[in-house]
């Protein structure tokens, strides 16, 4: 369900985050992000361990895009829509943070010297894991910024097979303990005074192998879905705003917690206003008798139409504020901004006989200087030759 506190913005470049530039190789990468890591990680950081976790996350999350090839090559084309669906990985960690030792492992492989330097040899075992978050893009009208909205988006993730209930065995057998590593998910190779541990080839470090597959899922124990979920856009909702649905992610492995939606709003460009924070913008257009001798206009406004006043002599440009006829505040907070309307005034390019002759007469009467007569290009080149 949707609560206040997940409201956010959207997330940086990660580029930006782990200091790299974007033709920065993988090596540059794991040193940056290795070193980052390490000075804010919030084992490290006791004094602010609030601060140090959120911006740890955003490493971690910067780091999960970067490493990856295809989800780099997706983000450097399509920016954050173009690794949807897979934006932070498989694992327990989700958005949350392991320990200084599993970034040593993740980096530099588990059972390097960096075990023996740091001290972080460990046994990996099969279970439970989280599902991948999941992010949703979607588009919305200016009018439901506004007014708020409820709609049902449809969301491709991963449900539990159900031929297998997850296992990833076919019905009736079940995974066996792995020969190779038995069950320890690591082989360890001594070589005078270092032992070496890495992950058991077999069973990729999960200490137990699929003998008999289901045939559904090929031992995944999930199967592409495609889910329906009703979320509710919020009034002053701004472009880039990131809803975050608990539980509504990919269901997790082998019975791990599933990862959470995140629902990116957009919110498309209007034809008539503009968006400056919680204020709107827009132009009309004036008589300039209207501008000499004030009148009373229609103006638009989000779903209608409103008055505007306009006194004696104002000038082209004039901004006029509306109080509270902008966009509803977000978070709870009461009022709405303002609408600030910006008239133009028009000069009119062709005048009948009359007009000509009563504009005369006005300028005659405040003394000041016009054409006096209003000669074609004709009349004026042949009025040259003849003087």
């Amino acid at each position: 369900r949707f609560r206040w506190s997940e409201v956010k913005l959207a997330k940086k470049d990660p580029y930006e985050v782990l200091g790299v530039s974007r033709d920065a190789d993988e090596n540059e990468i794991k040193r940056a992000y290795y070193r980052l890591a390490k000075e804010h990680h919030p084992d490290k950081n006791p004094d602010r361990r609030e601060e140090a976790t959120e911006k740890f996350k955003e490493i971690q999350e910067a780091y999960e895009i970067l490493k990856d090839p295809h989800k780099r090559s997706n983000y450097d084309r399509f920016g954050w829509s173009g690794v949807e669906g897979n934006i932070f990985g498989s694992g327990s960690s989700g958005f949350g943070f392991g320990s200084f030792e599993d970034i040593v492992n993740d980096l530099f492989g588990s059972g390097s010297i960096f075990d023996d330097i740091f001290g972080t040899r460990t046994t990996r075992r099969s279970g439970p894991k989280r599902g991948n978050d999941l992010r949703k893009d979607i588009e919305i009208s200016l009018e439901d910024a506004v007014y708020g909205k409820e709609m049902t988006i449809e969301v491709p993730t991963m449900k539990v097979c159900e031929a297998c209930r997850g296992s990833g065995t076919r019905s009736g057998s079940a995974p066996t303990i792995c020969p190779t590593c038995n069950g320890q998910g690591q082989v360890h190779q001594r070589s005078g005074f270092f032992v070496t541990s890495y992950t058991c080839p077999r069973c990729h470090g999960e200490g137990v192998v699929v003998t008999d597959p289901c045939p559904i899922c090929n031992t995944q124990g999930r199967v592409p879905h495609t889910s329906k979920l009703s979320i509710t856009i919020p009034q002053g909702a701004m472009d880039g705003l990131v809803l975050r649905y608990s539980g509504a992610g990919e269901v997790g492995i082998k019975g791990g917690s599933p990862g959470d939606l995140h629902v990116v709003v957009h919110v498309k460009p209007h034809k008539i206003f503009q968006r400056r924070d919680d204020d709107l913008i827009c132009e009309v257009n004036i008589a300039f008798t209207q501008a000499v001798l004030g009148a009373e206009i229609d103006i638009p406004v989000i779903g209608g139409s409103d008055k505007l006043t306009i006194p004696p002599g104002t000038q082209s440009g004039k901004v006029f504020v509306l109080k509270g006829k902008g966009v509803p505040h977000l978070r709870g907070r009461r009022g709405n901004g303002d609408l600030l309307v910006k008239v133009n005034v028009e000069v009119p390019t062709k005048l009948s006989e009359k007009e000509e002759s009563l504009i005369r007469e006005l300028a005659k009467i405040r003394g000041e200087k016009v054409n006096t007569e209003n000669k074609s290009l004709f009349d004026k080149v042949k009025s040259a030759f003849t003087s």
